[in-house]
């Protein structure tokens, strides 16, 4: 479905952060892109959704293709209208309007007739959200606005989902919530792009894991072989000398694969 080929990204025109990235999403399928700060990822979706010029980058090589049409040069509602969202990192939820106006605003593709019934959808889907609809989102938790976030992103109808840091400052409860969340997103036949520092949490929930440091993919391959390879455990998994952490969370979340899928 996201075919991403030979990609280079510069920023002001000298600064070059992605260098020849190339990697696939299949259609239906959930991709890890993992990597430490600065490698490039955040980068890397701004490309797919046409983002770069707000921060002075652009595409100096490559391509972006997603079912064949190439989004390089369109514009961002164009991209949007053609079936990809994007979840931001740190949810960039619109803190002044209330919950409802926020869903609304992901629903500018929607045609009006059917506003009404996306908006049920997703009240039935959140509860939460049905509760808090009319209040304002800056004043929620982080967890709840989170879900605003994706139920945002979800409006329009997306085929192909990108999600930045979706577990990024939330509790391991709200952790787990999310996580259940994306595995439902998947089972409805959406495709996920997914980044994610929790690497162990991002190898359970894709099917397929591209690492990327320095702006170059340096490993790829289906999740469960990068689970077990040795370099990975180390570096990203944290099962080197001195800690455990990550073979704990990986543990954790198989224990909860009953909430999970």
């Amino acid at each position: 479905m996201l075919e991403i080929n030979n990609l280079e990204v510069v920023y002001h025109s000298v600064v070059r952060v992605l260098r020849g990235v190339s990697l696939r999403v299949s259609d239906g399928g959930v991709t890890a892109l993992l990597g430490p700060n600065g490698a490039g990822k955040t980068t890397l979706l701004r490309a797919v959704t046409g983002l770069l010029d707000l921060h002075e980058g652009s595409v100096t090589r490559g391509s972006v293709l997603f079912d064949g049409t190439e989004l390089v040069g369109m514009r961002p509602d164009a991209i949007v209208a053609s079936g990809v969202a994007q979840v931001m990192e740190g949810r960039r939820v619109l803190g002044e309007l209330t919950v409802e106006e926020n869903l609304l605003a992901g629903a500018w593709s929607v045609p009006r007739s059917a506003i009404r019934e996306r908006l049920d959808e997703f009240y039935e889907r959140f509860p939460i959200l049905g509760e808090r609809r009319k209040q304002q989102a800056g004043y929620l938790s982080g967890g709840e606005q989170q879900m605003v976030a994706i139920a945002r992103a979800l409006m329009a109808k997306p085929r192909l989902l990108l999600l930045d840091e979706p577990s990024l400052g939330l509790a391991p409860k709200i952790v787990a919530d999310v996580a259940r969340l994306i595995r439902s997103i998947h089972a409805e036949g959406v495709s996920i792009l997914l980044v994610e520092q929790n690497a162990a949490l991002a190898l359970e929930l894709a099917e397929h894991g591209v690492i990327l440091e320095t702006g170059r993919v340096v490993r790829e391959g289906p999740a469960e072989q990068l689970r077990d390879d040795e370099d990975i455990r180390e570096f990203y998994l944290g099962l080197g000398e001195g800690g455990r952490r990550g073979y704990r969370e990986i543990k954790h979340y198989r224990r909860r694969r009953r909430w999970l899928s």
